[in-house]
């Protein structure tokens, strides 16, 4: 029996994380996108500059954001200032996915308070969504994220377009939130339908499993989209003072709303080795940099069983009760995460 219910979670791990396309943590300091003047695709952190920036950076603050029911956050959080007049700045992270008709993405957010938000939506509210392109240059943006102020300036909600081309109208969340709470947003756009799709949960009904329904769609826009190429972030004249954290990219709903991390390397850590597997005492991890490695293991409910920092040492697993767990391992800004049974 022992052995079944092994081989079951093994199953269960392989079927819904499988399609997790890009996860951000934000688990390093600094800034995203750089910060020289104009395109950056150099870039910091993974993110890259594209348009709009004229002084200022996009900062990585200490702490994180979390979600009842969520993996737990490890990490740090992003900051969009909601100051146009000292840093405006688009960033993009590129991921993988050029024959994707639909994605969803999943994030935290905390709007912090009532900066630079208007009481209708406007050409400049989003701050958030899909990228045909990365790098240096992303024009077309799909999925747009944003917000409006609401209940007298009290209160804000959040909204949603479908592309930045033809006639824009934004679709909003009827529920008023509270500044300085965290929210789980998730948004699905579907690029194969004309007009284009999105659509917008907040603090969905269910989480996992199969995708729940949502009101909240909208499809204004004629222009076309042609292909996912990265997720961006936007700090301009209407865009909300807002933290973001743990950012989610993949196929399903269950890719981006599932409480524990993907097994999918979200990027490549040259030469990663986890071993033995199954381990029972000892367990191993190495790389080609050699570098110093922040390694968390998780259970099968998404909860923290182990967080240390490792370079050449062994980790002592022998307190940790048999079974299936997830080791993430974050190393020089890079994050994988495999599969382990503890014996």
């Amino acid at each position: 029996m022992k052995k079944i219910y092994t081989l079951s979670l093994l199953l269960a791990f392989s079927l819904s994380f499988g399609q997790t396309l890009m996860y951000e943590g934000f688990d390093f300091t600094g800034n995203i996108g750089g910060s020289t003047a104009g395109v950056d695709a150099v870039g910091s952190n993974g993110w890259f500059t594209h348009s709009n920036n004229l002084v200022g950076t996009i900062n990585v603050d200490a702490g994180s954001l979390s979600y009842t029911g969520i993996a737990p956050s490890i990490g740090n959080k992003v900051v969009l200032p909601g100051a146009n007049a000292s840093t405006s700045r688009d960033v993009n992270k590129p991921f993988s996915s050029s024959t994707a008709n639909t994605l969803f993405f999943s994030t935290i957010v905390n709007v912090v308070d009532n900066t630079q938000l208007a009481t209708t939506a406007s050409a400049n509210a989003y701050f958030m969504g899909f990228g045909a392109t990365s790098g240096s240059s992303v024009p077309t943006l799909g999925a747009r994220l944003g917000a409006v102020s609401s209940s007298a300036g009290t209160k804000y909600r959040l909204n949603i377009s479908n592309i930045s081309t033809g006639t824009i109208t934004y679709t909003e969340n009827p529920v008023d939130l509270d500044f300085g709470t965290s929210y789980l947003v998730v948004v699905k756009y579907d690029r194969a339908v004309a007009p284009t799709v999105a659509t917008l949960w907040v603090n969905p009904s269910s989480l996992g499993g199969a995708e729940p329904a949502s009101s909240v769609t909208n499809n204004s826009g004629t222009g076309t989209f042609s292909a996912f190429g990265s997720i961006y972030l936007r700090n301009a004249s209407a865009t909300p003072k807002v933290q973001i954290d743990e950012i989610k990219v993949g196929v399903n709903w269950s890719d981006v709303t599932s409480s524990v991390l993907s097994n999918k390397n979200f990027q490549s850590i040259s030469g990663l080795k986890v071993y033995p597997n199954p381990a029972k005492n000892n367990l191993f991890i190495s790389s080609d940099n050699n570098e110093v490695k922040q390694v968390e293991i998780y259970n099968v409910l998404g909860k923290v069983v182990l967080n240390t920092k490792v370079t050449n040492a062994p980790i002592n697993i022998s307190a940790i009760s048999a079974g299936v767990y997830v080791v993430k391992i974050t190393e020089a800004g890079k994050t994988a995460t495999r599969k382990l049974v503890i014996e």
